[in-house]
């Protein structure tokens, strides 16, 4: 009796089962290493939420209405989940084509845009990972409830995703590894900073407000404080919009550099 093959369900013309692999991947590696990445996902950014949040904020009053601690919380952990994304993505990706793991991967029904979705999926579950930490101990402060604690990993979840792209370019471009650090140094560090995660936007020069507004991870800033202040508005809707619009922007790009670095 000859065997039955079963086609792999497809979205959009990607499969599923090829896409959850690449998932599964990175997850097994994870778990080899998981007690040294906790140190990443946990301490550095409990050390960062604890030290602004209760001693910078024991200096500084109620901003917007807001206490300062729980105005610096979604900032610090959608900061976190960008900072995780777009290092799984960039340092990651780039040494997985280094060591020829993609080019093993490509022999197997898997095509580059899987492989670029699988990337993208591992870091959004990396920017939720952090996010569950940080949220954590936030609320063992009292400054998240549970409510915004939901809202706070859907947001992480986009960062995620977002930037996971943003590394996958970088990824595709770099000629070497010291070139992959300036995903840090010129994009990521600087979109911390200025993204309203730790004082508002509207204290920036006229001139500058507007660039900050642009920027990919401010929307995610003031969608994840929209939660935390359980004060949603329209606003918050366009930020979402505005993140899946830029997502879907920076994959196909993404999919593109990489198949260019791969298929040659």
């Amino acid at each position: 009796m000859m065997a039955t093959t079963y086609p792999s369900a497809r979205v959009f013309g990607v499969r599923v089962r090829s896409v959850t692999g690449m998932w599964f991947h990175h997850a097994l590696v994870f778990k080899r290493t998981w007690l040294t990445a906790m140190t990443w996902y946990f301490i550095e950014p409990f050390v960062i939420l604890v030290a602004i949040g209760v001693g910078v904020g024991t200096l500084v009053n109620d901003v917007e209405g807001v206490p300062y601690a729980q105005f610096v919380t979604p900032g610090v952990i959608v900061g976190s989940a960008m900072f995780h994304s777009i290092f799984e993505c960039s340092w990651g990706s780039f040494f997985r084509m280094q060591k020829g793991v993609y080019e093993t991967v490509l022999t197997a029904p898997v095509s580059v845009r899987e492989i670029a979705m699988g990337d993208m999926s591992w870091a959004m579950t990396r920017g939720i990972i952090t996010a569950i930490c940080i949220t954590a101990v936030a609320a063992a402060l009292g400054w998240v409830n549970s409510f915004s604690g939901i809202g706070l990993l859907l947001a992480a979840a986009m960062v995620g995703v977002q930037f996971g792209a943003v590394g996958l370019i970088f990824a595709a471009l770099a000629p070497n590894v010291h070139t992959l650090s300036l995903t840090f140094t010129v994009v990521a560090t600087p979109l911390y900073f200025f993204s309203g995660a730790f004082f508002p936007i509207s204290i920036l020069p006229d001139w500058v407000e507007p660039i900050a507004w642009a920027a990919p991870l401010t929307p995610a800033v003031h969608l994840a404080r929209g939660f935390i202040t359980a004060d949603l508005g329209l606003s918050h809707l366009f930020s979402a919009l505005y993140i899946i619009g830029l997502t879907a922007l920076l994959f196909p790009i993404a999919a593109i550099l990489l198949r260019r670095r791969l298929v040659k």
